[in-house]
Order: C-alpha cells, then sequence, then structure tokens
C-alpha cells in the first residue's frame, strides 16, 4: 500500500503560487509553477517561476520568466531533453489594449511559449511555440520525441508532435463530439499512448480516457468514474498512476484527510473566504485499473489547490502540487491578494 513518507512546503512568499511541475536533471530537482496574486480573475496577470533543489530541502529561484506586459502566464511544465531543460507555458493576453485580461468571456488570445537551458541557470527568453490561440498544455517526451496536447477556447483540439521542442506541427485533430477536451495528462508506454483529460463538456463532468496506437490516429475514448483536474500521468512500477484535483464528494472517506479545526478554518478564512467550507476539492493519486480509477491516497490539501507534477525514481514518487491549507503558517499576502503555497510530497508505492 502507498504510503506518505514526508510532504515539505518548498514555496512561500505571500502570493498565489499555483500550477507546478517537477523534473529531475542533472542533480537538480526542478519545479516550475505560476506566480500571481490571485487564480484567474479580471487584471491579474502571472509570471513563470523555477526553483531547483539538489537535496529537496533547500530551494532556490533559478528564473522567472515572462512572456510580455500584461500577459498571465501560467500552467507551465518542464521537458527533460536530454542536455536540455525545457519549461512550456500558456500566455494569455487581452484581444484589445487597455482591456482587462478575464474582464469579458474570451476576451483574451493564446500563445505557448517555451525556455530552454543548458546549465539550469542561464534560460533562453520566452519564444512562441505552436499554433496562437492554442495551448499546448502538457509535454511529454518519449524515445526523444515529444508530444502534447493543445487547446483552444471554442472547443478544438490537437495532438502536436516535435522533435527539437522548438518546432510543433499537428499529426492529429480530434473530431468535435459530446466530450469537450482540455488540461490533457499525456503518457505513452510500450508505444501506446493514455490521455486523461478534464472534460468539462462530459455529461457527468467525469474525466476522459483516450488510448491509442501509433500513429495515433484511431482512439478509443470512454469515460472515467471520476471528476479529474490538472491530470498527469507516469508508471509506477508495472501500474498507471494519475494525479490530480479530485471532487471530495467522490472519494471513498477513509482516505480522506482529517478535518481541520474550527480555530484553523477561521484562520485560513482570514485570507480567503472560500476556505469556510468544508473541501469540494483535495490533491489525489489513483491507479489506472480496468479503464477505471482506483484511489490511493489523498493529499493534504484544501481550496484552490492540486495541479500536480510527478517524478518516479526507483523506491518513491515525488509529487508537487499547490494548496491552501496552511497558508496562516506563511508570509502576510498583499491586500486583496488570496495565497497559495508550493509543497513537495515523499511517497513510497
Amino acid at each position: 500500500m502507498a504510503k506518505i513518507m514526508n510532504i515539505r512546503k518548498i514555496y512561500t512568499d505571500g502570493r498565489h503560487n499555483a500550477f507546478t511541475d517537477i523534473e529531475h536533471w542533472k542533480g537538480y530537482y526542478y519545479v516550475c509553477f505560476r506566480n500571481a496574486g490571485r487564480h484567474a480573475v479580471p487584471g491579474d496577470y502571472g509570471d513563470v517561476f523555477v526553483i531547483r533543489s539538489s537535496d529537496l530541502k533547500s530551494w532556490n529561484v533559478c528564473v522567472r520568466l515572462s512572456a510580455g506586459d500584461k500577459h498571465d502566464d501560467r500552467d507551465p511544465a518542464l521537458l527533460n531533453m536530454g542536455d536540455e531543460l525545457a519549461v512550456f507555458f500558456g500566455s494569455s493576453y487581452p484581444k484589445k489594449p487597455g482591456e482587462l485580461l478575464y474582464e469579458k468571456r474570451r476576451n483574451r488570445r493564446i500563445q505557448s511559449f517555451a525556455s530552454f537551458t543548458s546549465d539550469g541557470i542561464n534560460w533562453s527568453s520566452p519564444q512562441p511555440i505552436y499554433e496562437e490561440n492554442f495551448w499546448l498544455w502538457q509535454v511529454e517526451n518519449s524515445a526523444g520525441s515529444f508530444y502534447g496536447v493543445a487547446h483552444d477556447d471554442w472547443g478544438t483540439d490537437k495532438l502536436a508532435w516535435s522533435i527539437n521542442g522548438r518546432d510543433w506541427k499537428t499529426i492529429w485533430e480530434f473530431a468535435s463530439n459530446k466530450f469537450q477536451f482540455g488540461e490533457a495528462g499525456l503518457w505513452i508506454t510500450d508505444k501506446r499512448m493514455y490521455l486523461v483529460i478534464r472534460s468539462p463538456k462530459s455529461s457527468t463532468n467525469m474525466a476522459i480516457l483516450a488510448q491509442s496506437e501509433p500513429p495515433y490516429k484511431k482512439w478509443d475514448i470512454k469515460e472515467l468514474n471520476y471528476t479529474v483536474h490538472s491530470p498527469v500521468i507516469r508508471s509506477v512500477k508495472g501500474e498507471l498512476w494519475i494525479a490530480g484535483r479530485a471532487c471530495s464528494k467522490q472519494l471513498p472517506s477513509s482516505i480522506l484527510p482529517s478535518e481541520l479545526s474550527q480555530e484553523k478554518v477561521k484562520a485560513l478564512v482570514h485570507f480567503d473566504k472560500r476556505l469556510s467550507k468544508t473541501p469540494d476539492w483535495y490533491t489525489a493519486l489513483w491507479r489506472l485499473k480496468n479503464d477505471q480509477l482506483e484511489p490511493i491516497l489523498v493529499l493534504p490539501s484544501r481550496g484552490d489547490c492540486a495541479y500536480p507534477g510527478l517524478v518516479v525514481e526507483e523506491n518513491r514518487v515525488l509529487m508537487s502540487y499547490y494548496s491552501q491549507h496552511d497558508i496562516d503558517k506563511g508570509p502576510k499576502p498583499v491586500s486583496g491578494e488570496t495565497p497559495s503555497e508550493i509543497y513537495l510530497a515523499e511517497i513510497i508505492p
């Protein structure tokens, strides 16, 4: 049975730090995330931070990335490319100069960006990649080829491929049907590609499982049995593990964290009134078993949380994520901002 060995808070500054990923590269662990005032509200803009550590205890910011003024840079994803480490992220900005981002529905333009480093210290300026108005949400390496699922604001979803991480092309466009794709976790094992997708337009709001063999043009698509936001997939001891944000009502009560004391909740609500209610969402881990999800663990978390990253090592799994469950012990936020913090969990499979 999987067990949480320890959890560390690895970054907090009183701001909204969220949407993580983690990678191990050239002797260091790297975690990336968005740093902003709030999750996504009119006029809110964020930058991408990358921090690193050699021992998982002491962390330092190695780069802060921005695609431009009045851009909201978010949901970064790290990619181990061998000689290089890359970070990919989506950038949103207003269609019309002078408008506030997110003030009106779909008043934004989207562009995916990437930055590269060969030493972890010196990073290239973010450069635009892939098609305008498409968000390459997560990218993965499979035998030196790179894949990711891109989506736009109108329900078009594409599988993208690259040989160098800089030049991307579409190899498949998913047919428009009752499922609309969104955040898509991707993993390839034995050449079979698995997608676990947050689908806002499924009939039950459950996540979607999509599977395909090369050349990835015929897909078996079905609903899963859990709602999963911000999914990420990794192979762990012959199983496929999925991490993401889970709906508390769907999870077995036996694996839920203990409810916080009223004193603790009162302290948290001082920073974000949404934290007054029993959590609707947790950060969780599942295994994929017979095309269904089986819950493994629920991490200490509350409120605005999850967007995990996973690194699988021989005898442990490292998981980055963000949460608001302990913000009362962090730095005091700027008035009007809603803080969240970055965590790292060490899990024994």
